[in-house]
């Protein structure tokens, strides 16, 4: 079992750049990677895209790639922004004659000014350099899945210990069920009785009667299929492909079951063995949502 829930990372470089890849993933119904890319790894997005599809197939994922051209591969260069260096000593000439302070002109100290000289890495991709996008990519993807491996074996636990208090509940109901029908049978009995007060009764049209009325509330087919739903549960759960789809599936099953068991309740054990079985199978499902 994994889960939806993972962040890896990865670093490469040649002898030119270093390349740095962070991918973040949580739940979501289908696969929806989403790259904030160097512009100019834009046109690698697409075989990006295959990787990832290749090691996570499901989940929003959000995939930061980060690129900076080393300084000694002497590919960046430096840019002077003149007329901004202009302006700066027209505003230092103004404010000294205006505060009547005077000043001398340091080239370092115009230097270090903001944007007064940036450096700009080289756009075109230095040679190798997909090679090594690639490489961090595919690494990152590997770390993030493995970190969804491991909240995968927390969540398979969760699960299991949330179906095996559900299958206590369960088997309160079943319990109660014979007893439930007693109860129902004498209430039915006098239910009829009471309302052809006066009048002869005949035995065998009261039992046909109650046989109605018990067969409408029995609880018998639920339990069946619930026993049958958390059977095929538990070994997905178990298993070690289990997928979210089919988990949620079962779950909403399992909540269907229950309802109608509540439903047709009419004895307060059982009423209060279901309210607490919604409440598991309400926990199961917002931990389905994080299965891959």
């Amino acid at each position: 079992m994994k889960s939806m829930t993972g962040y890896g990372t990865s670093r490469a470089s040649s002898k030119d750049v270093n390349v740095e890849v962070s991918i973040r993933a949580v739940n979501g119904r289908f696969l929806e990677p989403r790259f904030h890319l160097p512009r100019e790894f834009v046109p690698f997005e697409n075989e990006l895209k295959k990787i990832l599809s290749g090691v996570l197939h499901r989940g929003t994922v959000d995939v930061f790639i980060s690129r900076k051209v080393k300084a000694t591969s002497g590919r960046s260069q430096i840019q002077v922004n003149k007329e901004l260096a202009k302006k700066y000593l027209t505003a230092y000439k103004s404010l000294s004659k205006d505060l009547g302070i005077t000043y001398q002109v340091h080239l370092e100290a115009f230097a270090r000014l903001p944007d007064v000289l940036k450096v700009e890495d080289a756009v075109d991709l230095s040679p190798g350099e997909e090679k090594v996008l690639k490489k961090a990519f595919t690494e990152a993807c590997k770390n993030c899945d493995k970190e969804r491996v491991r909240e995968g074996k927390a969540l398979q636990k969760d699960l299991s210990t949330l179906l095996a208090n559900l299958q206590k509940q369960i088997k309160i109901i079943t319990d109660l069920r014979e007893e439930a029908n007693v109860q129902l049978q004498d209430k039915f009995e006098q239910k009829i009785r009471s309302r052809l007060k006066g009048n002869e009764i005949d035995p065998a049209r009261l039992s046909q009667e109650i046989v109605i009325q018990l067969e409408k509330a029995d609880i018998n087919e639920e339990l069946s299929r619930l026993s049958e739903h958390i059977k095929n549960y538990s070994q997905l759960v178990a298993s070690p492909t289990a997928e979210g789809k089919k988990l949620d599936f079962y779950t909403q099953e399992l909540l269907r079951e229950v309802n109608t068991i509540g439903s047709k309740s009419q004895v307060a054990k059982i009423t209060q063995a279901v309210v607490e079985a919604k409440t598991l199978i309400e926990r199961l499902r917002e931990q389905v949502q994080n299965v891959q």
